[in-house]
């Protein structure tokens, strides 16, 4: 398939059209539901304090610097934050505009490479792609370094297509700035090898008068300099803790503490993850290889650059992280734009030229579509019989009755897009199985919020304070990552709370800015594997209270809440609930999902109390 040559195409309405779409579908019932805990509370919570303390070069998390991560997330949920005040929305909305980026990228590299009908689906495809919809509602930095690697990809493309386009080239360059911002410097190794392949493409000394390294150096520099050495100097020692333990250890599998473990995977699960982020395009894997095989071998020199660029961008994430023992299951998620883009190529192959790439390709696709739908419609009816039940039980009832209209949705939709391609029909294909998807969205939208109650802080925090005295101090036992406690500290008390006329706070509370103080929680620092807290440079944080410290707490006039770690394992025999509770705490008071609140003597007399 001969591809179209690289030059301006304008937008029309069935373009602005699509990407309305594919935008409207990836936002929707973005804050439908609470934080989950630990991630979303760890982004959102240092988001609210960076507002609430009017820091913006120290991110603080329940009170204390967090500095395991460098600040643009932060940033622009904060900034959010600023607009639509401190809630659930725009805490997401960061990720919106990150995916919709993406969305914007793959649009317009997919119809400059090949055709604008190739951009509209690459647009709608990648909106729909299972990992992009989830992770556009679940507050993680890798889906906007995602689009940001995308984006610098596709300038340093246009570069090479274009060399006097300065646009492009201060493009490259800010992308570059805003990678590091989000993620660290290592994250240049994909940029790095990106260059070192397109070097060998064209001349070294033609890309870099293309580039401009001189011009574009210092502009990242100017980027990324005065936060690092202003983040350095108040936090003595930060660059060497993040260099070492959160990159350097982290790759090793030795980052302390290991609070990652949950979602580490096998190296096959890793592959087998990669496959889910990009359903239900990913059922056209091999054709979508022999068409990249196939165009290579029909394009001009400026297309066959932009396809091999697509082709590493969504192999090195895979190459990369796939032999280190910490790689996490969302870790793939950069190659997912790019290998979408390669999906709608395929979608869009001329039916003039059908050839390997697309003959049986297309008859492979059906099958394979009308197969999966075929036998996730009689999985659905003989999943109680295939699960073990006491699986099942672990799961709320209303989630379960979400199960089916989902697996239905979805089944139908690949039933009827096979159906369509065996009638020669692609686009009304990739219409229906889009529509399927995003039925099954705002179903699992629902899904979402009826399984907050399981991992989100929200109802507990919402049903317990409306019974409690607000001088109550509330002690957390930890889990696996201090964003829990976070979450916690955020629903306790969004928008903080001024105290003009008290030069001193009771305990459970700090000084943002000015007058304005909110609420943190106080975390066990000895409860022992596997809450073992941070250990970042710079003096001990204010919400660390040991067990005795605890105790001493308990048996006081204050009210006192204590919540259980709700990320236990119980099946570990060698971690009760009960292991951290202190002296006397008694039955619990509330019990939400795995949350466990017990309260003191004063908390339980001042219950349903409010001063």
């Amino acid at each position: 398939m001969a591809l179209n040559r690289i030059e301006p195409v304008t937008p029309t309405w069935m373009d602005l059209l699509s990407l309305l779409v594919a935008i409207a579908i990836l936002g929707w019932g973005l804050g439908d539901f609470g934080l989950y805990d630990p991630h979303e509370g760890h982004f959102a919570g240092v988001a609210r304090e960076m507002l609430l303390r009017h820091d913006w070069t120290t991110p603080y998390l329940n009170g204390a610097p967090y500095l395991n991560k460098p600040p643009l997330l932060y940033w622009a949920i904060a900034l959010s934050y600023s607009i639509f005040g401190i809630n659930e929305f725009a805490a997401r909305l960061p990720l919106l505009l990150g995916g919709a980026l993406g969305i914007f990228v793959v649009w317009q590299w997919g119809r400059q490479l090949v055709s604008p009908l190739t951009g509209r689906v690459a647009a709608v495809m990648l909106a729909t792609a299972c990992g992009w919809f989830i992770f556009t509602h679940q507050l993680l930095i890798d889906l906007l370094l995602s689009s940001l690697l995308m984006s610098l990809y596709y300038c340093l493309w246009r570069v090479t297509a274009s060399p006097t386009n300065l646009l492009y080239k201060i493009g490259f360059w800010l992308f570059l700035g805003l990678i590091i911002l989000a993620k660290g410097p290592f994250m240049l190794v994909f940029p790095a090898i990106a260059l070192l392949v397109m070097s060998l493409i064209e001349s070294p000394r033609r890309l870099n008068q293309a580039l401009m390294p001189l011009f574009g150096v210092p502009l990242v520099l100017l980027l990324v300099l005065p936060w690092a050495i202003a983040v350095e100097r108040a936090n003595p020692g930060f660059w060497q803790y993040f260099v070492n333990n959160e990159n350097l250890e982290r790759m090793a599998d030795r980052r302390y503490p290991r609070d990652y473990v949950v979602s580490q995977v096998s190296a096959l699960g890793y592959l087998g993850m990669t496959v889910v982020w990009a359903l239900p395009w990913s059922l056209v894997l091999p054709q979508t290889l022999v068409q990249f095989w196939v165009s290579l071998q029909q394009s001009r020199p400026e297309q066959r650059s932009g396809l091999i660029l697509l082709a590493i961008a969504a192999l090195l994430p895979i190459l990369v992280f796939l032999p280190l023992s910490s790689r996490l299951l969302y870790y793939s998620l950069p190659s997912l734009p790019p290998l979408i883009l390669l999906c709608a190529i395929w979608w869009t192959a001329n039916p003039g030229r059908r050839g390997i790439a697309t003959g049986w390709g297309g008859a492979l696709a059906a099958v394979t579509l009308i197969a999966v739908g075929v036998a996730l419609l009689i999985g659905l009816w003989q999943l109680p019989t295939l699960l073990d039940p006491t699986l099942l039980d672990s799961f709320p009832a209303e989630i379960e009755s979400l199960v089916r209209p989902l697996g239905l949705s979805v089944s139908l939709g690949a039933v009827l897009a096979g159906l369509l391609l065996l009638r020669g029909q692609p686009i009304a294909s990739w219409l229906s199985l889009s529509l399927a998807m995003a039925i099954a969205y705002v179903i699992i939208i629902q899904g979402f919020g009826r399984f907050a109650e399981i991992r989100s802080s929200q109802p507990l925090i919402t049903q317990a304070q409306s019974q409690l005295p607000e001088s109550t101090v509330w002690v957390f036992e930890g889990s696996r990552e201090l964003g829990a406690a976070g979450a916690m500290s955020f629903y306790l008390g969004p928008e903080g709370q001024r105290f003009p006329e008290f030069p001193t706070l009771d305990p459970g509370w700090v000084w943002g800015h000015d007058d304005l103080a909110y609420r943190i929680v106080y975390v066990l620092s000895d409860a022992g594997e596997p809450r073992i807290l941070p250990d970042f440079p710079g003096p001990t944080p204010s919400y660390h209270l040991s067990a005795a410290e605890l105790q001493e707490l308990w048996q006081s006039d204050r009210p006192v809440i204590f919540v259980t770690d709700f990320l236990r394992d119980e099946t570990d025999t060698t971690d009760p609930r009960t292991r951290n509770l202190p002296d006397n705490a008694g039955d619990p008071l509330l019990v939400v999902g795995p949350r466990y609140l017990y309260g003191n003597a004063a908390a339980r007399e001042g219950g349903g109390k409010r001063e």
